[in-house]
C-alpha cells in the first residue's frame, strides 16, 4: 500500500488541534496465529473506528497464553489511548482474556450477575446442567464496566488503566459487531473527535498496482488549488485484491459538505486518469456491477465454461437477485460436452484445439442461443499445473463474449498457479461482458484484461 497525504495549512487556533485519538486493535486466539481463521474482526474494527475519526495506530495478535495477553496489553497501552480487543471470552480452559486483564489490572475475576442469571434460566429451560466451565463465560474483572451481549452468552467489558480505555469483546463476529456498535461506541461518544471521515473506492481491472499508482501520481498536489479553504485531510491508498486494484480516497475534516465538495473535485480527476481501467466504484465487485447493468437494461447472461469449471456462474450467483439476469450455464470441461451440448464442430477442435479463439467463439454464441440469453460468455484454457505445450503454455486462456450483434474474443496468458489462472479467467470473462455492454471501454490498449 502506498499513501499520499495532503492538507491545507491554516493559522489560528482552529488549525492547532491536538493529536488525533489513537487506538490499538488486539485480536486474541491461537487459531488466528495458526491461520485457521482469518482475522475479520480487526478489519471490521479498523473500518468502523476510521469512520469515527479514530486513528488506528497498530494491530496486534497474540495466542491464548496469559503472559502473552498481558504483554500485548502493555504494548497496546503504550501505543495510544484506546484498546479494542476481541477473543478469549469463552468457557474453555484456553479462554484466558478475563484472567489476563484481571492480572493486568491487579484485581480478581467476578461473575457478572445479569449474564449469569440469563445463562441459568436458559439452561433450565433446555434441561441442561450448568458445569463450572460454563460459568467461566460470565466472568469479568472486578470493577469493569459491563458490555451487554444480546446475541451470545459472554459479556464484554471495558476497563481503564493509566488513562488508557480498553474494550474487550467476544471473538465471534456476530457477537462482537453489535457489541461494538451498541455498547462500546456510545461509551466513547464524549471523547470521539468531532470529525467526519468519508471514503471513496475506485475499482480497476487490467492495470497492475504500480501502473495505477503511476496514473495517480501527484493527484493530490495537482488538484490542491481546486479544493476549498476549509481544513481537509485527504489520503490515497492502494490495495491489490487479485486481479483487481482498489484505490481508496479517505477525506477527514469537521464539515461533511466540504469533504464531499473536495472529493467531488478529486473524483473527476481520478476518473480521467484511470480511464477505462475503472469499471466501478464503491463496494460492488465486478459480478455485481455486471449484474446491475444487465438488470437495468432488462438483459440476460448465460455461461459456457471449461477451465473455470463453473466459477463464473458461482461468482454471478453469489450476488443476491442474480436470478433476474443470469439464466444458467454449461460446464463443458470435456470436449465431448463442447461438441454434444454446445455444438463446437469436430473440425474446430481438430484444427485449432479446445483452447482457441474459434472454440470459445462457438461456445459463447451457442450457449447464448441455447439458453435464449442476451449475452453468452465462454472460457477455455490451461489452468495447470500440467497440460501446457510450447505453443500453449500453462496460463493460456481464450475467452469470448457474444451478443446478437457481435462477438468479442480475447487471449490472456497468466503464468500463475492453477487457482490464480482460474480466478483471473473468471474476472476477465466478466470484464469482457462488461466491455461488450460498454464498448467505450475497449479503447485503452494498455489494459491487460
Amino acid at each position: 500500500m502506498q499513501t499520499q497525504t495532503s492538507h491545507n495549512d491554516h493559522s489560528g487556533s482552529d488549525a492547532r488541534q491536538s493529536a488525533p485519538l489513537s487506538a490499538t486493535l488486539l485480536t486474541i486466539g491461537d487459531e488466528l496465529s495458526r491461520g485457521e481463521i482469518i482475522d475479520s474482526n480487526a478489519a471490521f474494527l479498523g473500518s468502523e473506528l476510521t469512520a469515527l475519526g479514530v486513528y488506528v495506530r497498530k494491530r496486534i495478535g497474540c495466542n491464548d497464553r496469559l503472559e502473552d495477553i498481558v504483554a500485548a496489553l502493555d504494548d497496546a497501552a503504550r501505543s495510544g489511548s484506546l484498546i479494542f480487543a476481541s477473543g478469549g471470552l469463552g468457557p474453555t480452559s484456553d479462554d484466558l482474556t478475563v484472567d489476563a486483564v484481571s492480572a493486568w489490572l491487579g484485581v480478581s475475576p467476578v461473575q457478572e450477575p445479569v449474564h449469569e442469571e440469563r445463562m441459568r434460566r436458559r439452561f433450565a429451560e433446555r434441561n441442561f446442567a450448568i458445569t463450572p466451565n460454563n460459568l467461566r463465560q460470565v466472568r469479568i474483572p472486578a470493577g469493569a464496566t459491563v458490555l451487554s451481549n444480546r446475541t451470545g452468552a459472554a459479556p464484554g467489558f471495558s476497563v481503564e488503566k493509566n488513562g488508557v480505555r480498553a474494550f474487550f469483546m467476544p471473538g465471534v463476529p456476530r457477537e462482537m459487531k453489535p457489541m461494538f456498535s451498541e455498547q462500546a461506541v456510545p461509551l466513547l461518544s464524549a471523547v470521539l473527535p468531532q470529525t467526519v471521515t468519508v471514503r471513496r473506492i475506485y475499482r480497476t481491472l487490467g492495470l497492475g498496482e504500480s501502473h495505477v499508482d503511476h496514473r495517480l501520481a501527484d493527484l493530490l498536489s495537482s488538484t490542491e488549488a481546486q479544493r476549498h479553504a476549509q481544513q481537509v485531510s485527504v489520503t490515497i491508498h492502494y490495495r491489490l485484491a487479485f486481479p483487481e486494484v482498489l484505490v481508496t480516497l479517505v477525506a477527514s475534516g469537521a464539515d461533511a459538505t466540504r469533504l464531499d465538495e473536495a472529493l467531488a473535485v478529486l473524483d473527476v480527476e481520478v476518473r480521467r486518469r484511470l480511464g477505462h481501467a475503472l469499471y466501478g466504484t464503491g463496494e460492488d465487485e465486478l459480478s455485481a456491477v455486471v449484474g446491475k447493468a444487465l438488470l437495468a437494461r432488462g438483459q440476460t447472461l448465460a455461461t459456457a465454461e471449461s477451465c473455470t469449471g463453473g466459477m463464473i456462474g458461482q461468482t454471478l450467483t453469489a450476488v443476491p437477485g442474480s436470478s433476474a439476469y443470469y439464466l444458467g450455464g454449461v460446464v463443458a470441461y470435456d470436449n465431448s460436452v463442447k461438441r454434444g451440448v454446445l455444438g463446437v464442430s469436430e473440425a474446430t477442435l481438430q484444427e485449432h484445439g479446445a483452447v482457441s479463439e474459434a472454440c470459445v467463439r462457438q461456445m459463447a454464441e451457442s450457449v447464448r442461443t441455447l439458453l435464449g440469453a442476451t449475452y453468452g460468455v465462454s472460457v477455455s484454457g490451461i489452468a495447470g499445473p500440467g497440460g501446457g505445450t510450447p505453443d500453449k503454455p500453462v496460463g493460456t486462456v481464450w475467452l469470448a463474449a457474444s451478443s446478437p450483434e457481435r462477438t468479442l474474443c480475447r487471449l490472456i496468458q497468466w503464468p500463475g498457479d492453477r487457482e490464480q489462472v482460474r480466478k483471473i479467467a473468471t474476472a476477465a470473462a466478466l470484464n469482457l461482458v462488461h466491455k461488450l455492454m460498454f464498448p467505450e471501454r475497449l479503447s485503452d490498449p494498455a489494459l491487460r484484461l
